[in-house]
């Protein structure tokens, strides 16, 4: 439970730079269950990316800019039946330490701007 008095909320890990974009999004109707804004590993087979994953599968209208479904990410896959529910940007992996810092607040910032820019849920399906 959230030690904040008066909250009554569950407390979730949420990645620290994407807060308000979750917040944003969860506010427009658009129910996130997982996210990364991207870090360091010092793996270099591991892939550098940054994603969003949401709870329904879901159509949006627009996808920040360098984002894709992973269906449409990785088409070698055997998705079978799995919904549509994760986007995701992979950065570049050339920039370990090389500015992939600024890389991922840069992606938060304009994550963020993304979802300030999208229609609630409500207001969609009523047009």
């Amino acid at each position: 439970m959230c030690k904040v008095k008066n909250c009554h909320g569950d407390v979730v890990e949420i990645d620290e730079l994407f807060v308000p974009v979750i917040i944003e999004l969860n506010r427009k109707g658009y129910r996130t269950r997982a996210c990364c804004s991207g870090h360091y590993d010092f793996n270099p087979s591991n892939a550098y990316s940054s994603y969003l994953y949401f709870r329904d599968n879901i159509i949006l209208s627009s996808l920040p800019d360098g984002y894709m479904y992973d269906q449409d990410l990785y088409p070698w896959v055997d998705w079978g039946n799995r919904k549509r529910n994760t986007i995701r940007f992979d950065f570049d992996r050339e920039k370990l330490f090389d500015g992939l810092g600024k890389d991922i607040i840069s992606n938060a910032l304009k994550v963020l701007e993304w979802a300030e820019g999208l229609d609630k849920i409500e207001e969609k399906e009523e047009n």
